[in-house]
């Protein structure tokens, strides 16, 4: 799968979002203020669901990637950007307490979930309320292809994650398969980010098209890192246990790689230690399972797919003139590879 491709160097020092984002630290902290004022005009009850949520400061990579890209292209009313940005960020924490719903996770980066918190019904409508919200907020920018941009990614978004729920346990999921869920699940809020971005600025279609394929490319490596770490990654830091996408059902890449490079016995062999693993979690030893994962090539091909896809963003980005912006843009896609929550 990797080719003749070498997989790059991690970077002497991996930046710090803080450090990524130093060129629009003013804007994203407005549109943290935003983002927090909204459970403000809320009934009582949706008030203390929402600000729960709300006040649960993530990464905030994708108000950053639209904040930048505006101040790349010079927008000049940052209220506006800074009220997309949350916009776009809201949409983000909607997609998350429906899969911690989906999910039954009751723990989210070592934090309670909505799910945990309120239960699956209160749970189930903050996230529609969220989605509405952020849809509503597009209103406020007076721009219909605006809204048009956040529902299609709403819908692209809900698409990925019923095709994912469908395809739970399923061993024999192909890898074309599996990268077009992702496209739809992840991918498709990081390219809509670009491209609300490059509608408020009045971006050419050279640099549109360019920034379309630079989060395109970096949703789909953050996804495919996101799902490495969850085999890999030091639960302390990503702030749940090991092999919890196995457990909920998912079957990512390292595993479709894993069972595609094995022969028909090997096959067999981890099908019936995944199978252990789907309905007794407590008797087959993870340790096991990614022996057998080491052993097949597959983490490192799976990180290779990911440096492929980080290199593509960052191709996309030689179409920009140079600015402290851009500069943030590509610093962030070292980031998403290399980060280790």
């Amino acid at each position: 799968m990797t080719g003749s491709f070498l997989l790059p160097k991690p970077p002497e020092k991996i930046p710090e979002l803080e450090e990524i984002f130093l060129p629009v630290k003013k804007d994203l902290a407005l549109a943290e203020r935003i983002l927090r004022s909204w459970p403000k005009n809320t009934p009582v009850v949706l008030r203390r669901l929402s600000t729960g949520a709300i006040h649960r400061r993530g990464k905030l990579i994708r108000p950053g990637i639209l904040l930048l890209i505006a101040g790349h292209l010079g927008v000049s009313q940052k209220k506006r950007a800074a009220a997309l940005a949350a916009a776009v960020e809201t949409m983000h924490l909607a997609s998350l307490i429906h899969d911690d719903i989906i999910d039954r996770s009751a723990f989210r980066r070592g934090v309670k979930t909505a799910l945990e918190k309120f239960g699956p019904d209160f749970s189930l409508l903050l996230g529609d309320f969220l989605f509405i919200h952020s849809l509503a907020t597009s209103f406020s920018v007076k721009d219909p292809a605006i809204t048009a941009l956040l529902t299609e990614a709403a819908r692209e978004m809900i698409e990925g994650e019923t095709e994912e729920l469908a395809s739970s346990y399923n061993f024999n999921l192909s890898q074309k398969r599996y990268m077009k869920i992702i496209a739809k699940k992840t991918a498709s809020l990081f390219r809509a980010t670009c491209r609300l971005a490059c509608r408020l600025g009045e971006a050419s279609l050279r640099e549109t098209r360019a920034l379309e394929d630079y989060g395109f490319n970096l949703g789909l490596t953050f996804q495919i890192i996101d799902d490495l770490l969850d085999i890999t990654g030091d639960p302390k830091k990503t702030g749940k246990p090991v092999f919890s996408d196995l457990k909920e059902g998912r079957i990512t890449l390292p595993l479709i790689i894993a069972l595609k490079k094995s022969d028909d016995r090997g096959k067999e062999e981890l099908k019936r230690r995944l199978e252990n693993f789907k309905n007794n979690p407590e008797t087959e030893i993870p340790g096991l399972i990614l022996d057998w994962l080491k052993k097949s090539g597959a983490l490192q091909d799976t990180l290779s797919q990911a440096s492929i896809l980080a290199e593509k963003a960052r191709t996309s980005l030689k179409a920009l003139n140079p600015t402290a912006h851009r500069e943030s843009l590509a610093r962030l896609i070292d980031f998403v590879l290399w980060r280790n929550n």
